[in-house]
């Protein structure tokens, strides 16, 4: 029961990379908006700690790809 929040966010990742691989239009936004219901479950039922760093994993994204302004 521990782990049940690594489970959802798996599954909720598995489900998003399978729904964008899916030729059907209409699965495709079915399975998609599936893994994002999970990926949302998972981060809400995850702790604080892992809450924190997986914020801190997507501003570091963020700031990788976000064209920086050249002076």
């Amino acid at each position: 029961m521990l782990a049940s929040y690594l489970v959802l966010l798996f599954i909720g990742l598995g489900a998003i990379w399978l729904g964008l691989k899916v030729r059907e239009e209409v699965y495709r936004i079915a399975v998609v908006f599936s893994g994002v219901m999970l990926l949302i479950m998972g981060f809400v039922l995850s702790p604080s700690v892992v809450q924190f760093c997986v914020v801190l994993v997507l501003l570091g994204l963020h700031k990788l790809y976000t064209p920086q302004p050249k002076f």
